[in-house]
């Protein structure tokens, strides 16, 4: 189909959404531009066990990282054990005091208290005023006031029941005194709160509340695997660390396994205050070269907008190496590397909400719906079934008032993510069925038909970005579903088209559609076609199973080459795009001048991955989209070369074999009238 001559209305609809959403890209590129600093952030309590298991001063030791460039600390809620180790509390259980009291080693104003304990709780002798109002307070707010009794006046001694070995592990709070300390080393604080299962709404809102006396403005990474007041008080703990001003950091996780539970409704209840962090977990950071672990960081703040750089230590360094300087060395490697990528250190704010028109966005939509229609009109076009441009004018404004039903109806997200979809399917098949019909000649023509192609699959990514140009989308908290299918589809609307095209009596014989398809699918199919049928079918699998990079593993040799490519280019081209499709579509487009038209359909469905894998990269709304525009064209650049180099070695291979392939291509001489004739025939 020829859209420019058979629906310029669709077309014109497509060309002015395009527009539109290069404009809603542009607005998102300054934002994105803009959002630059990066927070450098130490867990407190690993630092410090590695100061301490080296017998170094702690003080010396923070000020060399401070120097390093690390901006922030991170610190946990203090514990009975945490405060022990810290000398700042003194805990026994019942059973451990009346052993004392027996034993007669406890002072006078403790034997009272020891001869009726309770084996079934625990005694806390706080050190000072503030770490006993906040072991009263902490343990008030995890279990409840009648939990919690004071025993004893002078000194204090607290009763709390429950288990010891539990108690001692229970979240208390801050100190203020903590924060003061880091601070004025020169940090700034981050908070990790602990959820306690046992809050009531109305004591996590105490506990919160607690918080304002750090100062407003916080950044909170919640510890362990959940998030506060998981899972039936999130809501109250966003409202809660909304009035104190906190910003919740969601640490990114690659499986869903590894996900702290809750984090999505706490996301969407303190949106837009969230910032991203890329962390490397203490068990797989043992097993990482520390240049690889840079690279890790340094991706994720070039690549996935993540700004708060989280870094424990390796507390298992080589043979012979200090360990301090090791790490000392690392950390200020990652600052390097974050300031050589463009960003600045200091403290990370929030992403913030792109404006968008809802003119420019209704047309974005109406592209989608535009190009869609034209996709299939394509398709059947090449089974000989053409639509009036009447009716796909009038399948455009229906699906176009489908999607705005959805969105007054409140389904904004399924909407956003079902027409961007769409798009990601039509625009790469129209790519390669315009190409295929359009360009003619010889390798120049070729190259140049790529890049037509994939000009029109990028005008698809930017109405895919625009549509899914929204916060939960940038900030990963929401994420495009259909990144399989628009790698699998495309390759079978192409395929269908493909083989009407190679069959147009089929097409054309009388009959309903419906016939001519049975017609079709009672042919017999030879073993070459199940073959290959075979080998598209790997092909798809291996797709599949490698789209999001999590499924199948990288080959050694394929990581070497990515990590090279990343160094020389920055923004490191897609695999799929310039080794495999790119060149296949080039080498598609200049089958005839090689005299392969035989396998010109194959290597268009191998051009097909490359345009939908262009087109899917802009449905990363999380990577900002300089970016990919830049990994773009790095791809169009590298398979363009790539594609040009194998035409030639092609067409040199194709004249080394001529004299070869010429007798096999000649008719075998008909069997002459003598080798016919009986012997003894006269």
């Amino acid at each position: 189909m020829r859209p420019a001559r058979q629906a310029p209305m669709l077309l014109a609809l497509v060309v002015a959404g395009v527009v539109a959403s290069a404009a809603i890209g542009g607005v998102r590129h300054r934002v994105e531009a803009a959002y630059r600093t990066v927070e450098l952030v130490l867990d407190a309590e690993d630092w410090t066990l590695l100061a301490q298991r080296e017998g170094r001063d702690p003080e010396t030791l923070w000020r060399a990282l401070r120097f390093t460039g690390a901006t922030s600390v991170a610190v946990y809620e203090a514990t009975l054990r945490r405060l022990a180790e810290e000398g700042r509390v003194t805990y026994r259980s019942g059973a451990e005091l009346q052993d004392a009291w027996r034993l007669g080693v406890l002072a006078p104003p403790l034997r009272d208290v020891a001869q009726h304990a309770h084996p079934g709780a625990l005694y806390v002798l706080p050190g000072d005023p503030e770490v006993a109002a906040l072991v009263r307070q902490g343990f008030r707010t995890a279990l409840g006031a009648d939990r919690v009794d004071q025993v004893l006046q002078d000194p204090v001694v607290l009763r709390v029941r429950g288990r010891p070995r539990d108690l001692e592990e229970t979240s208390l709070g801050f100190l203020p005194s903590t924060v003061r300390r880091w601070e004025a080393r020169g940090f700034r604080v981050v908070l990790r709160p602990r959820n306690v299962r046992s809050f009531t709404p109305q004591r996590l809102r105490e506990r919160v509340a607690s918080y304002a006396k750090l100062g407003t403005g916080r950044t909170v990474v919640f510890d362990l695997n959940e998030v506060l007041g998981y899972e039936r008080a999130v809501e109250e703990a966003a409202a809660a660390l909304r009035s104190v001003g906190a910003v919740y950091g969601r640490v990114e996780v690659l499986t869903p396994a590894r996900r702290m539970r809750g984090e999505e409704a706490m996301t969407e209840a303190l949106r837009p205050w969230v910032v991203r962090v890329v962390s490397v977990p203490p068990e797989e950071l043992e097993r990482l070269p520390v240049p690889e672990a840079v690279d890790r960081f340094a991706r994720g703040v070039r690549e996935r907008n993540l700004r708060l750089v989280y870094v424990r230590p390796y507390l298992q360094t080589p043979g012979g190496v200090d360990p301090v300087a090791h790490n000392l060395d690392y950390v200020a490697r990652i600052a390097q590397a974050v300031r050589q990528a463009g960003f600045e250190l200091g403290a990370a704010r929030p992403f913030p909400v792109v404006p968008v028109s809802a003119v420019l966005f209704s047309l974005a939509l109406l592209a989608a719906c535009a190009a869609g229609v034209l996709c299939l009109a394509a398709v059947l076009g090449a089974a000989g079934v053409q639509i009036p441009e009447r009716f796909a004018l009038a399948m455009a404004a229906a699906s176009a008032g489908l999607a705005w039903a959805g969105l007054a109806a409140g389904y904004e997200l399924w909407v956003r993510k079902l027409y961007a979809l769409g798009a990601s399917v039509a625009f790469p098949v129209l790519a390669v069925l315009w190409a295929s019909e359009a360009v003619r000649a010889g390798l120049g023509s070729a190259v140049a038909g790529l890049w037509a192609a994939s000009s029109v699959s990028a005008a698809g990514g930017l109405v895919v970005a625009a549509l899914l140009t929204a916060w939960p989308f940038l900030t990963a908290s929401e994420v495009f579903p259909g990144v399989k299918v628009a790698t699998v589809l495309p390759l079978v609307l192409v395929g269908a088209a493909l083989a009407a095209r190679a069959d147009p009596e089929a097409s054309a014989q009388p009959g309903s559609w419906s016939e001519r398809l049975r017609g079709w699918l009672g042919r017999p199919v030879s073993a070459g076609a199940l073959l290959a049928a075979g080998v598209v079918a790997g092909v798809l699998a291996v797709l599949l199973l490698r789209t999001g990079n999590t499924a199948l593993p990288l080959v050694p040799l394929e990581e070497r080459l990515r990590d090279a490519l990343e160094r020389a280019l920055v923004a490191r081209p897609r695999t799929k795009e310039y080794l495999l499709g790119h060149p296949a579509l080039v080498l598609a487009l200049a089958a005839p001048a090689l005299g392969l038209r035989r396998w010109r359909p194959l290597l268009l469905l191998a051009g097909v991955v490359g345009q939908a894998g262009l087109v899917n990269s802009f449905s990363h709304l999380h990577t900002p989209l300089l970016y990919t525009v830049w990994r773009t064209v790095n791809a169009l650049v590298l398979g363009s070369v790539l594609g040009v180099i194998l035409y030639g070695v092609v067409a040199w291979a194709l004249r080394r074999l001529a004299p070869v392939l010429a007798p096999a291509r000649a008719s075998p001489p008909g069997p002459r009238a003598a080798d016919l004739t009986p012997r003894g025939t006269p």
